[in-house]
């Protein structure tokens, strides 16, 4: 008897469901990707290449967090649960999405409106109902 793994995101298909997040009223866009910055998904009329820089950006994002959390008073190795990127006009809400994986929203509205709030709550109920599958196995160097 084979053993069956676990769907992960480096594995399956998840642009549906970012297809959907992005239908959620002001979400532009969303991307999910690991978090050393590669692309596993992204919704519907992102461009690939701005899908790569978001995740390459967004990740990097993440890495500050944690070097960034030592001054927060937190264990060592805390990953950030979200990070708000404030724009004129819009905003980018950047959260942790499941083991190795980030996932980012873009939202057309400003900060302070409902917008920004439905998206965030969309987005985290998203992660919860997933996680496991939103989950990325560890790159390996090969040679």
């Amino acid at each position: 008897m084979t053993e069956q793994q676990q769907p992960t995101a480096d594995t399956h298909d998840m642009t549906w469901m970012l297809d959907r997040l992005a239908k959620s009223k002001g979400v532009a866009h969303a991307v999910l990707f690991t978090s050393d910055g590669l692309v596993l998904a992204h919704s519907e009329g992102l461009h690939r290449d701005v899908a790569d820089r978001t995740a390459a950006s967004s990740s990097s994002l993440f890495a500050l967090g944690r070097g960034v959390g030592e001054f927060a008073p937190t264990p060592d190795g805390t990953t950030p649960r979200k990070i708000i990127i404030d724009l004129p006009r819009a905003c980018v809400l950047v959260f942790a999405a499941g083991h190795n994986t980030v996932l980012a929203v873009s939202v057309s509205a400003e900060m302070t409106d409902t917008e920004v709030a439905v998206a965030s709550a969309e987005t985290i109920k998203a992660i919860k109902g997933l996680a496991p599958a939103l989950a990325a196995r560890e790159r390996t160097l090969t040679s």
